[in-house]
């Protein structure tokens, strides 16, 4: 059967800010996957060598934003690191690269200013502060096109391990990933939690209140779908 490695990264190599400060500079291009590995290798993690797996025969749902790795580029600042296949496992939020002439699973540090861009999405990384008011990093999504004001969502994944049933009547229960959306809105520079509600939009943006509420009513915007709602944020970032 085949099994799915999720748990914690040990980190290989702890790095001083004076190596990040070399990352400016105009995007490069390379000329292999082989080349974008080497390029990338101080700015990966790797996998623990026995880490706790998973019956993926038989587990519901998926712990990736997408299931196939996609091609993307990975940016620190202005700087490419080249075009490589990856993908956003939501229950590490970590970005995985598609393991290469047999290496073993391998995903990128959380290092300020990065991103990955691709199909026309972008996943950056932010420091925000979780539903327990501590400080972290994880990648969101940027939904929204305008910089000053910006529409962000970080899916959050949670496992469920199989669980056996009390009694014979009764069926075991599977385990399963269950994916959950979290929106934030980037206010001066801090991402802040937001329901898509219309009152949750504006007591971020009280003195923009009557314009808000006259632009949700003319473009009948329902906030629950993800593209009205990026839309009246966009229309907020202009006000």
């Amino acid at each position: 059967m085949k099994s799915l490695r999720l748990l914690p990264i040990a980190l290989l190599l702890l790095f001083s800010t004076s190596i990040f400060a070399q990352s400016s500079g105009a995007p490069r291009e390379f000329e292999s996957t082989s080349q974008i590995y080497d390029h990338l290798r101080k700015l990966l993690n790797t996998k623990e060598k026995e880490p706790y797996k998973i019956d993926w025969d038989n587990v519901k749902g998926s712990p990736y934003l997408y299931e196939n790795y996609k091609m993307a580029q990975f940016y620190i600042g202005d700087k490419s690191y080249g075009t490589i296949m990856m993908r956003l496992n939501t229950y590490s939020n970590e970005v995985e690269l598609l393991p290469h002439d047999g290496q073993e699973m391998e995903a990128l540090m959380k290092v300020d200013g990065s991103r990955v861009v691709f199909e026309g999405k972008t996943l950056e990384l932010f420091t925000y502060k979780d539903e327990e008011g501590f400080e972290k990093k994880a990648y969101f999504l940027v939904l929204n096109d305008e910089k000053n004001v910006q529409l962000l969502l970080r899916k959050k994944c949670k496992f469920s391990p199989n669980e056996k049933a009390p009694t014979r009547n009764q069926a075991d229960r599977a385990a399963k990933f269950t994916q959950y959306d979290y929106y934030y809105i980037v206010k001066n520079g801090e991402p802040i939690l937001v329901e898509t509600k219309k009152k949750a939009v504006v007591k971020l943006f009280p003195e923009k209140e009557s314009e808000i509420k006259k632009y949700i009513k003319s473009e009948k915007l329902k906030l629950k779908k993800e593209k009205d709602f990026a839309k009246l944020i966009d229309y907020v970032a202009t006000l």
